[in-house]
């Protein structure tokens, strides 16, 4: 039986992924400068709840690890991979770039933050 650490992050990961899908195809990105902030810290709940989730079921993560440094630190690996991403696929590199990347890797660290204390208080349920 899944643990509700496990359901929470497959709904934050599917709806993260559907509204990301639905952004590009519509360029919301570009239309709503602020639409790529809550889906940063989108991001980052479900990178943290992956943590979980992993642990859980028993594929990985020691429970040493599901602390809120290790996970924040993670999570922090996994924005600035994504932030590379960006860069490789070609998204334009606009004035503010250094501002937005320090903002994007702010708004992961406190979904990280959020998925955290998500995921450890219902590891109590």
């Amino acid at each position: 039986m899944l643990k509700l650490p496990t359901v929470f992050f497959l709904v934050s990961f599917s709806f993260l992924a559907v509204v990301h899908y639905i952004a590009l195809q519509l360029f919301l990105y570009w239309r709503y400068w602020w639409l790529d902030m809550p889906m940063h810290v989108i991001g980052g709940v479900v990178v943290a709840l992956g943590i979980f989730t992993l642990h859980d079921l028993r594929l990985w993560v020691p429970k040493r690890y599901l602390r809120l440094l290790p996970i924040v630190l993670l999570v922090l690996l996994v924005a600035m991979a994504w932030e590379v991403y960006e860069l490789m696929i070609g998204i334009p590199i606009e004035q503010d770039y250094v501002i937005d990347t320090i903002t994007d890797l702010l708004m992961g660290l406190l979904g990280g933050a959020l998925g955290y204390f998500i995921g450890n208080s219902l590891r109590k349920i």
